[in-house]
């Protein structure tokens, strides 16, 4: 401790130390709002995310930036003085910089970066949606800058013999007594790499609530505009499509890509088992028509995000996951995030047509989903990168099989997605109420799901008009998760 508090009075003890931490501090946060909202908007990730998730990410985001500011002043004051250091340090540096902005993002729509690192689902992978990552770059931050408190310091000595140098050009390693200490910093750094490449590894209890329940309370709805908005877009009946479920359930089931044991826990843990009908329509199927209704929505998500990732179409092994993928479409969060099937989930990617299409139904599937937009991201359910993407694809899928039209396509989009984005859905039909005097009965399905409006950015342009005008009242709870 005395070492690491003489070496860092005597590195900020100059002005331009403070100057330059502050300065590399601001450049690495806003380093990290411009990798955020690659993937997702301001107002997306506070209404995405819990509370304590989106705080948490704010305030290791500062302390990472502070401390990455602080290390390049120490290392910039031992190369001042010309001391010997060692390059471990500096790549301690860099991976803490590496990482903590990769883990930058939203556990919703995910982080720019992770996946690049090989990291499937992005940070729903992850136990704790990235926070991790961001305090062991913390933690592995303030172990370098230790290091070079004690080259800073002189209270330590610089050891003559070194690990590892180079005689004649070759490489030559010494390792006893006296350098073994020197590959400590060597050895924290390949540690914190291991970890975090463990971390999507460790078992599903292990991981934190980062996502809002998709389930909508009405609590918070006193106003009697707000109750009738809501009793509108969520209406407690529910909305009834023609479509049937058929035999879909136990085909998902029989070819594996949903586990019953597992998807019966997750609704177990979640407060919500499931209905014997529920479990009726995944182990017998069910000649019913489909109803999306309060109780509903979470089964609904989950039951055809599983069939929108295996059913077999052009769209997704032709289309703009395989476009943007490049090559590692196992990356996304609607892939690499079914987490309840038997094995592993790209197995089981467009792997069999559970639901033949022909090539017709197969253009309007692509002609409907290229027009409905999602809050969590900026993207088409043509684009099904998120589990909300590839839900919505396979009930497309699932209607244009049995014969439903354009039109009735985009009214269902309209009514399923208001159930699985309450809070975007009342902004949505708030702003038309007021703006053009539309019930949300009235609003064009395809206005209503276009970019302009339910997109992320369409959203957030939503979302200030109501503002600008004063009349924005608050939504019910609401979330829209990208996990199971």
């Amino acid at each position: 401790m005395k070492i690491f508090i003489i070496g860092l009075k005597k590195t900020f003890s100059k002005s331009y130390s403070w100057a330059l931490t502050v300065f590399i501090a601001l450049n690495v946060l806003l380093l990290y709002f411009f990798l955020l909202i690659q993937k997702t908007t301001w107002a997306a990730f506070w209404q995405s995310n819990t509370a304590f998730y989106s705080w948490s990410q704010i305030v290791l985001s500062i302390v990472n930036a502070v401390l990455i500011g602080a290390s390049v002043s120490m290392l910039f004051e031992v190369i001042k003085e010309k001391k010997k250091t060692s390059r471990t340090s500096f790549l301690q540096t860099f991976a803490s910089l590496l990482f903590s902005a990769a883990a930058t993002g939203c556990s919703v729509c995910s982080a720019f970066l992770l996946p690049l690192l090989g990291i499937a689902a992005s940070l729903t992978a992850l136990p704790f949606g990235g926070l991790e990552i961001k305090l062991l770059s913390a933690l592995l931050l303030i172990y370098t800058i230790y290091e070079y408190a004690k080259i800073t310091s002189g209270l330590c000595k610089i050891p003559k013999e070194k690990v590892a140098s180079f005689k004649e050009g070759q490489l030559e390693l010494k390792i006893n007594r006296k350098t073994l200490s020197q590959l400590r910093p060597l050895a924290f750094l390949i540690i914190f790499v291991v970890i975090v490449y463990a971390l999507p590894r460790l078992p599903k209890t292990w991981r934190l609530q980062t996502q809002r329940k998709i389930m909508p309370t009405t609590a918070d709805i006193k106003q009697s505009q707000s109750a009738g908005i809501f009793a509108q877009i969520n209406p407690p009946e529910g909305y009834e499509m023609k479509t049937k479920y058929n035999d879909i359930g136990p085909s998902m089931l029989e070819m594996g890509v949903i586990d019953l044991d597992k998807f019966k826990q997750t609704y177990e843990k979640s407060g919500q088992p499931l209905t014997k009908e529920q479990i009726d329509i995944l182990t017998k199927g069910s000649n019913k028509k489909i109803i999306i209704t309060p109780d509903n929505s979470y089964f609904l998500l989950n039951f055809f995000w599983a069939f929108g990732l295996a059913n077999q179409t052009r769209i997704l092994t032709e289309g703009d996951m395989i476009k943007y993928g490049e090559g590692q479409t196992g990356n996304f969060a609607s892939t690499g995030g079914w987490t309840l099937a038997k094995g592993d989930s790209m197995q089981y990617y467009s792997k069999k047509a559970i639901v033949p299409l022909t090539k017709v139904q197969e253009d309007l599937v692509n002609k409907v989903a290229s027009g409905v937009y999602r809050p969590c991201c900026g993207n088409s359910t043509a684009f099904p990168d998120c589990n909300h993407g590839m839900a919505l694809l396979g009930v497309f899928e699932l209607m244009a099989a049995q014969g439903a039209t354009e039109s009735e396509m985009f009214q269902a989009g309209k009514h399923i997605n208001s159930f699985w984005f309450p809070g975007t859905a009342f902004d949505t039909a708030l702003y038309f109420k007021n703006k053009d005097g539309k019930e949300f009965k009235d609003i064009d399905p395809k206005v209503y799901l276009s970019k302009d409006i339910f997109s992320a950015f369409g959203a957030q342009t939503v979302k200030k008009w109501l503002i600008d005008k004063g009349i924005q009242e608050k939504p019910p709870a609401q979330g829209g998760g990208c996990g199971v």
